[in-house]
């Protein structure tokens, strides 16, 4: 099997010699805006291509997904429990003040108990024992287990300043008062519902800022975006719609750059009541039972999806088939885990072997403004449900903040969602998506259904404990196995979305794994 990271690399479009040789300004419209200023908030894509602009973590990803050093230049494993990590000297904060190891126990304090948001950055704290200062530039954490892959963790934490965030709440960052990072762009305004306005750090660390000032507009419906770009309003897109890239490569002055992501397009089933809110019978009478806990209905709701046609219609050719949750190319993907084949006859038996020969009635959800195809995607899930012999009542899509309100409220019953992991491993997709949901623990954030496997949650974390990299791999790829095979999970994977960037004549975007509309992947060509 070709490389996906090679796949990735080789579909990103981007001109060679693009870089950076005078500063300008820059719009970017994107899609969905983020919810906070306040990097501790939250964890959700929308703030992962927002906040790491004003905001540095300890280490950083390259747009194929390979771990960088950013506000720490080394790190060392002492012994199984015990991390040091070397920090960067010379960085000041947007205020001028210096970055010191008190900025990162502040910081990983602060995002100990910031937890309003379910994809917190609490939980990647949950393995640590104890964060010390062994100098002005130097911490030792300690983990309470082994902790292979602490890195992962800690890395993408974003880092505050200690002076400029003491007593401050997350409005205070949302108005600017306390927005205080060591990255390329400081604050300067957001207009909530509109755009977020920043301005070049003067006094960075590292590579200069290649804009003086940046501009980023939401812009949720795909054609408004589309014609801002074609009418010179802004100067690059996110999230081209699929069908659209021909219309726009044919006019001959605009750049795509595109590739594939990490982010998997899937839909949760509630595996976990006795009765879900939005299952009927055929008749559209609210049923006493739930089929969706029936292995061999998730079984037969998989096997109606024609997974090929739906990537070549609603995707237009772009992205990849999926069978697990894990990407190809990763540490701890299974190989043995394919897609399933599109077979409505098998599924339609499965269906009378679980006792629901003439079917049942469902409202299924999704997004409207997550990614380009999301609601064209439904309804094709819908066609082929249909045909398999379940009654779709309603294909309801709603914005994404509404989703993820619903899904805290568990008002849902099957939906469509896209999720993307922080690491290049399985650690964060198995950790979110597929363990028991245990904030204490920092499992399962993304877990929406509150479906739970104990033999799986065993094998994981035995497999997060495990030192050698090689039986940490199998470790996982087993635990994936548990929980995808023959419906036994509460997910159906999709696809790998592949997405497109376009920009005007004189940038290009370096398409990344993953799927962040970051400043810093913006080149100004020669």
């Amino acid at each position: 099997m070709q490389s996906y990271l090679r796949i990735v690399l080789a579909s990103a479009l981007c001109l060679a010699g693009a870089t950076s040789v005078s500063a300008r300004d820059l719009v970017f419209a994107r899609t969905t805006e983020h919810a906070a200023i306040d990097p501790l908030f939250n964890a959700a894509g929308p703030e992962a291509s927002t906040t790491p602009n004003m905001f540095e973590s300890l280490v950083t990803y390259d747009k194929g997904f390979q771990i960088q050093p950013l506000l720490a230049t080394s790190w060392r494993i002492v012994d199984p429990t015990t991390w040091e990590f070397d920090l960067r000297e010379g960085v000041t904060f947007h205020d001028g003040s210096p970055f010191t190891a008190e900025d990162i126990i502040f910081s990983f304090k602060r995002a100990e108990a910031t937890t309003t948001s379910t994809a917190n950055f609490a939980r990647n704290l949950k393995e640590v024992k104890l964060v010390e200062a062994i100098g002005p530039h130097k911490i030792r954490v300690q983990t309470n287990e082994p902790s292979p892959l602490l890195i992962d963790q800690l890395g993408e934490v974003p880092i505050i300043s200690h002076i400029a965030g003491a007593g401050m709440n997350t409005e205070d960052y949302n108005t600017g008062k306390a927005a205080i990072g060591t990255g390329q762009y400081k604050f300067v305004r957001w207009l909530r519902g509109d755009r977020l306005m920043l301005t070049a750090n003067e006094n960075y660390w590292g590579e200069k800022p290649r804009f003086d000032n940046v501009t980023y507009r939401f812009i949720s419906n795909n054609p408004a975006r589309i014609a801002a770009l074609l009418s010179g309003e802004v100067d690059i897109i996110e999230n081209v719609p699929p069908t659209d890239l021909d219309t726009i490569r044919a006019r001959g002055n605009l750049n795509i750059s595109q590739g594939l992501t990490t982010r998997l397009t899937h839909l949760q089933l509630d595996t976990a009541r006795d009765v879900s809110p939005w299952v009927t019978d055929h008749n559209g009478k609210p049923m006493t039972v739930n089929p969706l806990k029936d292995p061999r209905v998730r079984q037969a709701l998989s096997l109606m999806i024609d997974r090929n046609l739906l990537v070549k219609r609603i995707a237009n050719g772009l992205g990849a088939p999926a069978g697990q949750v894990v990407p190809p190319g990763l540490g701890g993907y299974n190989p043995d885990l394919t897609p399933d084949p599109y077979d409505p006859a098998r599924a339609k038996q499965l269906l009378i072997e679980a006792g629901y020969p003439q079917g049942f009635g469902l409202t299924i959800h999704s997004t409207n403004d997550r990614f380009p195809e999301d609601s064209a995607s439904l309804q094709a899930i819908a066609q082929f449900f249909s045909r398999g012999g379940v009654k779709i009542n309603s294909v309801d899509s709603v914005p994404f903040s509404v989703i993820l309100q619903m899904q805290r409220d568990r008002q849902l019953s099957l939906f469509q969602y896209a999720y993307n992991g922080c690491c290049p491993n399985a650690s964060a997709f198995l950790r979110n998506m597929m363990a028991t949901n245990n904030p204490e623990a920092g499992l399962g954030a993304s877990n929406r259904t509150m479906f739970s496997n104990p033999q799986f949650d065993e094998l994981f974390i035995s497999g997060l404990q495990e030192m050698d990299e090689t039986k940490r791999n199998a470790k996982l790829a087993e635990a994936t196995a548990l929980v995808m095979k023959e419906g036994r999970g509460h997910l159906i994977p999709l696809y790998w979305q592949s997405h497109a960037w376009a920009s005007k004549s004189d940038l290009t975007y370096d398409a990344n794994l993953m799927d962040r509309s970051l400043i810093r992947f913006v080149n100004i060509v020669k």
